[in-house]
């Protein structure tokens, strides 16, 4: 198990300037710890640093700040609550939830515990797989919670149709995340170009074309999100593949990061760029006279960033209260708080969305502006059942093939389409030129034929499938059922590269011939 703490540059920058500026070598302000110790002292009578030392294992990609920020939070509760001083040790793997998840599974397969007690972030789909049976684990990897009934009663078990915790509480949601986009509303203005955007079809305006700059979905899994969450706005597969193009073909660059492009507004090298709505939050809280991130009403679903137990934690009982800290009212506060609120972050603002449904109203007009309440009505997208079917890796190739590899090409189609948009007297060959545009390869251009895709780009490794059934057999005394087959062989499949290379390179030829087309 690979466990370290990173340090980076600006927190050695920090620990350089604490003595000038009063601040200790973790970044809080003395006086936050003073206050916490004599409190300490008051109820125990020694303090914080002579109390009994209590360990905490939790395996989580989320950032430094997230971690220092709920570590110092929890060590002063715990402290002042129970009469323990916590060390906190956060296993780093690597990676985000899928290398986690990875990584849980290759250890459970051999041993029945983690050595960790914690699980904390990742998306919750990577929780969704952690608690399917296993060959050695029915139950999963992460173990049953009882969680007290005022943290249930303010995080409901689903909104607008997304599950926010597990049935069986073997994990629930922490904070929330959506997707928008952000926007240099100050160069906006300055360049007369009308009101700013609101609504994703907005981004594909024609007043914006070569002033957004978006990312390469192949790269990052939360910019794939964004393109399937645009083509889930619309009525049909057709329509919202038709509003992704525009979208897609308004772009100066696509980028290789999702950080280098939410950067672009910022740095005045773009307008406008789609962004998981902490890192537009944060650009906004940085320059919000000129920034403005934008979360589209009734066009973005939140999805939950969970926490569970993992199963035969070394340190059961400190687990379950971290957990139960985690999703208390106060400390969901320190997501959306600003630094210098008496219960907010002590040195670094967050911006995320806190999940419990009590927490905006308790500190409205505390909480940093940038906060969506996505509890109100009309902030959440519904997805049709209908639009729900979009299948997240053949709409990535597909966004690859047309955009990325045919970066060009389809800006300069896109601009053709503008001339001829501005000429009445051509309207019928504009609207001819807009159809080939927008129009779908024939493999692909029904959500049928979307989701069969995937099964001509699997093939199964009849080796290890025995390898895997014997193991089965080994374990249960029995052989695997149908239902069994599908979960535990899923791991034998091996992705035909052969097929997915066919596949791709035919699109990428498609659309270039498509776009020079139009282009002509």
């Amino acid at each position: 198990m690979k466990a370290r703490r990173r340090t980076s540059w600006a927190v050695l920058l920090l620990v350089g300037l604490s003595a000038a500026s009063g601040c200790r070598r973790d970044g809080v302000d003395e006086s936050r710890h003073d206050q916490a110790d004599q409190a300490v002292i008051r109820r125990w009578g020694r303090p914080t640093r002579d109390l009994p030392k209590v360990k905490l294992a939790v395996i989580t990609p989320h950032n430094e700040n997230i971690q220092n920020e709920f570590e110092w939070a929890f060590k002063r509760h715990h402290a002042l609550a129970y009469g323990e001083r916590v060390e906190v040790e956060w296993v780093d793997v690597g990676g985000g939830g899928s290398s986690i998840e990875r990584y849980l599974h290759n250890v459970y397969r051999q041993h029945d515990t983690s050595r960790i007690d914690v699980i904390w972030g990742g998306g919750d789909f990577t929780f969704h797989n952690l608690v399917r049976p296993t060959i050695r684990h029915e139950q999963g990897l992460l173990e049953p919670m009882t969680l007290p009934a005022d943290i249930l009663e303010q995080i409901p078990a689903e909104h607008a149709g997304v599950a926010f915790r597990d049935p069986h509480l073997r994990w629930i949601g922490t904070a929330v995340s959506g997707f928008g986009f952000l926007h240099n509303a100050g160069m906006i203005r300055r360049c007369n170009l009308g009101p700013p955007p609101q609504k994703w079809n907005d981004l594909g305006d024609s007043r914006f074309t070569d002033l957004l700059v978006l990312a390469d979905p192949s790269q990052s899994s939360s910019v794939a999100n964004v393109y399937r969450l645009i083509v889930a706005s619309a009525d049909d597969w057709q329509a919202g593949w038709d509003r992704l193009m525009t979208v897609l073909s308004n772009a100066k660059r696509i980028s290789d990061s999702a950080g280098q492009a939410v950067n672009a507004p910022a740095l005045g090298d773009a307008l406008i760029a789609a962004s998981i709505d902490f890192y537009g939050m944060m650009r906004e809280v940085e320059a919000p006279a000129e920034l403005e991130y934008v979360s589209p009403a009734g066009q973005t679903p939140f999805t939950p960033d969970p926490i569970g137990i993992l199963r035969n934690p070394p340190h059961g009982e400190i687990a379950r209260r971290f957990v139960e800290f985690v999703l208390s009212r106060r400390a969901q506060a320190i997501w959306a708080l600003p630094v210098g609120d008496a219960d907010g972050p002590a040195r670094s603002v967050l911006g995320r969305l806190p999940i419990r449904r009590d927490v905006f109203e308790a500190y409205a007009g505390r909480l940093i502006p940038q906060t969506v309440n996505f509890y109100r009505s009309g902030r959440t997208m519904q997805v049709s059942a209908e639009m729900a079917r979009i299948h997240f890796e053949v709409l990535r190739m597909l966004v690859t093939a047309a955009a990325v590899d045919n970066t060009d090409l389809m800006r300069a189609a896109r601009r053709r389409l503008n001339e001829l948009e501005g000429d009445p007297a051509r309207r019928a060959e504009y609207l001819a030129r807009r159809a080939m545009f927008t129009r779908l390869p024939d493999n692909v251009d029904t959500l049928e034929e979307m989701n069969a895709l995937p099964r001509q780009f699997r093939v199964l490794d009849h080796r290890r499938a025995e390898q895997i059934a014997a193991a089965f057999r080994a374990a249960r005394g029995r052989e695997m059922t149908d239902a069994e087959k599908r979960i535990h062989l899923a791991p034998a499949y091996r992705r035909d590269l052969r097929a997915v290379h066919r596949v791709s390179t035919g699109w990428r030829e498609y659309f270039r011939g498509v776009f020079a087309e139009v282009a002509r």
